[in-house]
Parts: structure tokens; sequence; C-alpha cells
């Protein structure tokens, strides 16, 4: 029933404004269907931190701006999707956001923690878990703040597709992140990640140890970032572009950095480049390679090696 119900009044939503479910127009828990300009979904009331997180095809976060009423806004937790394909399996997931349970537990439960919901339904539909790999944004992030830290003058390409993770005015820096403590190998995923045409190249391995309350997050290297200056506003645009957008519970994913080291790409560092080959040039049909390099017996420069004093 409440699953038509919200089928019933997407097709009737004005944009901009909230339609009330109206099986639970007269009670404690009330619910409206939402059209926006990025989406159309569901929206609660909500009076809890902010919240903004994206899973499969939806997204989930908190605003002030739900405009239940002619000129009266309400602050909600609000689920939308931007994807008419899936208008079946949407309403049924916005149906479960919206049940208040028989005596409004279900309710109070998601309000309590947003986020678990958010978590458990991820984790149902198979979406793509970039928490995994937060530490490779993460290591970028920490190597530019030592760099600035350091007197460099240093930009992050971030998302931008670049060759190369970082650029210097003296050099290009390439970061690589793990939480194995074991071996020291890279992946190289670009036949021209280990080529660089103009300046010197360092690749920098960072080795993370994740945690709960102890450590680095995104969101408190932001606040260093803030301490000494930098324009943060471009890092979180760039952060966004990689999905990490502000408020953003992944933001706050805590990790121990145990080794910060720099290895100069010399003519003696194992990589594939066109002189692998026979004539100088890449095999004909070849587009890219993947291959690992053991960096154990590299030569290196310790930035950091135990307890970083500096955060």
């Amino acid at each position: 029933m409440r699953i038509q119900e919200i089928k019933t009044n997407w097709k009737a939503d004005i944009l901009g404004y909230a339609q009330v479910i109206p099986s639970l127009k007269n009670t404690d828990y009330p619910a409206w269907t939402v059209k926006l300009i990025d989406g159309y979904g569901v929206a609660i009331p909500y009076s809890g931190e902010d919240m903004n997180e994206n899973f499969s095809n939806a997204r989930i976060f908190s605003t002030d701006n739900i405009m239940t009423t002619v000129g009266v806004k309400q602050r909600a937790l609000v689920l939308t999707t931007e994807s008419s394909d899936i208008e079946g399996p949407f309403a049924t997931l916005c149906s479960e956001l919206i049940d208040p349970g028989s005596d409004g537990s279900a309710r109070k439960a998601i309000l309590s923690d947003p986020v678990a919901w958010w978590k458990k339904w991820k984790e149902l539909l198979g979406n793509r878990n970039i928490d995994a790999r937060i530490y490779d944004t993460l290591g970028e992030l920490y190597v530019l703040y030592k760099l600035l830290k350091s007197g460099e003058n240093a930009s992050w390409n971030g998302p931008n597709g670049a060759t190369y993770d970082i650029e210097t005015d003296t050099c290009f820096v390439e970061i690589k992140s793990t939480i194995s403590r074991r071996k020291k190998e890279i992946s190289i995923s670009n036949k021209f990640q280990l080529f660089p045409p103009e300046k010197p190249l360092n690749v920098i391995l960072c080795v993370f140890e994740p945690t709960v309350q102890t450590g680095v997050s995104i969101n408190s290297l932001m606040e260093k970032f803030n301490k000494i200056g930098y324009n943060t506003q471009i890092l979180n645009q760039k952060l966004a572009e990689r999905g990490f957008e502000e408020g953003m519970s992944s933001r706050n994913k805590m990790f121990i950095l145990h080794e910060m080291l720099r290895y100069p790409v010399d003519p003696d560092f194992p990589r594939i480049t066109p002189e692998s080959f026979v004539g100088g040039i890449w095999p004909l049909g070849i587009s890219d390679i993947t291959y690992t390099v053991d960096l154990s017996d590299r030569p290196y420069d310790a930035i950091v090696q135990g307890v970083d004093h500096d955060i």
C-alpha cells in the first residue's frame, strides 16, 4: 500500500515542494515525497547531524530546505535518485526509510543512526565500496600537506585525470598507499606513470593502518590545511568529484600512518618504458600495461617513519 502511495505521489509532485504520504499524514511519523532539481524520492523530519552519502544510484542527505507547505521549510532526511529506470525498486527502498514500524521503533532507529541504515542498504544493493580504498585519497592529501608545510609550491591533481598525483615546481610526485606492512610493493596501471617527460619523478609510499579513534582522517587533514591557510574549497571540490563529498561518514574514517617513504625514479628504478622493447617503441596493439614493482631493496628517504608529530 505505502509503495503505491509513494508512486502515486511522485506522479503529482511539484518541483521544489514536498507532498505528504497520505497514510502517515495524521500520525507522529509524517513523511513526504519530493521532487528536486537533481532527483526524486522521499523525506522524513530530521534533527540530527548533517549527513551526505551516496550508494548505488541513490543519495541520502540532510537538508534544511524541504518545503512542506507554502513558505514553510522543514529540516529533513532525504532519500533521492536521478534514475527514472529504477522507480519500482527505489519505491521499495523509500518505503523502508519512511516506515515507522508498528510502534514507531523503526523510524526512531533510523533517525538515531541514519548512517547505519545507509551502510546496511549499501551492502544489500552491492554498491561499489569507496570506503575500502579511502586511504589512497588520504595518502595523496597527506603528502600534499607535508610538501606544503615544508615550503614546497605543490598542487594536487586529484581526480583531474593527470598522470601524476602531485606536481611541484621541481618534480612530479606519484603517491601509492597500502595497509599492508609486510610487503613494500606498488601497482603501476599506466604505461606513462613511471616515465616522466619533463621533470624528475618521485614515488612516495604511504603505509597505513585502519583504526577507530586514533590517527588521521580526511576531515582532520582538512583542518590542518585550514591552519596553514590553504584553500580547502578547492580541495573539497576535488574530493566531491572523487566521491567524498562534505558530510560523508567516509571522510571521518581514521588511519595511523606508519611510514611515508620517498623513492626517486632514477635510471635504476624497476619500470617498463619504451626502451624495454625492441626498437624502443611500445608493442603494436598494446594500449596499457599493469605490473607490480617490489621496492624492498630500493633506496629511500623516510619522510615519516614511526609517530608523525606534525599531525
